[in-house]
């Protein structure tokens, strides 16, 4: 779905977190002369190879976007409507998902956010934003490692950061919901520790950004953190 785009000025970073499948033989095909295959020789899950990503990413490059190995874009024109988005260089582009299951592909997601409260509150997958190389790239937007749930927190270091964002209501992504190997139907041991490990680094990220003045804020900050305790006490790990 990428190299089917009727837009051609940007880069592929394809990075193999130790998978056991033909991922590499399929992408050594599709490569382009500016594109890049990452081979990681530690498994670093996807908080972890979507950083040691941003270590290849070209000088000329602005923005960044993520594509997981077993979703697609949503049609040819998705990076061209992308590009026409941030014309304006917002530091945050949110964009539609779609969803794909029971074999069909479905509607499921347009922002619409008014301001930064709405965007802390918001879908948070890392495939509904394209966010600005130098916001993505700063050490407190960092994805968290070792964990199967960093796109949350992630998501909301990068609101807590960014100075302006802009909404694309147009689908640009598919969310596909039919894999049933995904980590997020597979529920092992592993999901249940990256509870953990979410719920510290969410006490980190409020200990980072409570404000003196903004009690709005706090409160979603504070929402979130019992939220994920809750999880924690009843045995209950959701996705996020």
């Amino acid at each position: 779905s990428i190299y089917k785009q009727n837009y051609t000025n940007y880069e592929v970073i394809f990075i193999d977190d130790m998978s056991t499948d033909e991922s590499v033989k399929v992408a050594m095909r599709c490569l382009r002369s500016q594109d890049k295959l990452i081979t990681l020789r530690q498994k670093r899950y996807i908080g972890g190879a979507r950083n040691e990503g941003y270590l290849y990413v070209s000088d000329d490059v602005d923005y960044i976007y993520y594509v997981d190995g077993d979703d697609w874009l949503y049609n040819n024109y998705a990076l061209k409507k992308i590009n026409i988005g941030l014309q304006s260089e917002p530091d945050v582009l949110f964009v539609g998902i779609a969803l794909y299951s029971n074999g069909e592909t479905k509607p499921y997601f347009i922002p619409g956010y008014n301001d930064m409260y709405d965007c802390l509150l918001g879908w948070s997958g890392s495939c509904g934003m394209v966010v600005k190389k130098e916001l993505a790239l700063k050490q407190n937007c960092l994805y968290k490692e070792n964990t199967l749930k960093e796109d949350k927190n992630h998501h909301y270091r990068i609101c807590l950061n960014m100075k302006t964002f802009k909404n694309l209501q147009d689908y640009i992504y598919v969310w596909n919901r039919d894999n049933l190997a995904s980590t997020t139907h597979v529920r092992n041991r592993k999901w249940e520790i990256s509870t953990l490990h979410h719920y510290a680094d969410m006490v980190e990220l409020l200990d980072e950004y409570e404000s003196d003045t903004d009690n709005r804020l706090n409160q979603i900050l504070k929402e979130r953190q019992l939220m994920i305790l809750n999880e924690i006490l009843s045995n209950i790990h959701r996705q996020w």
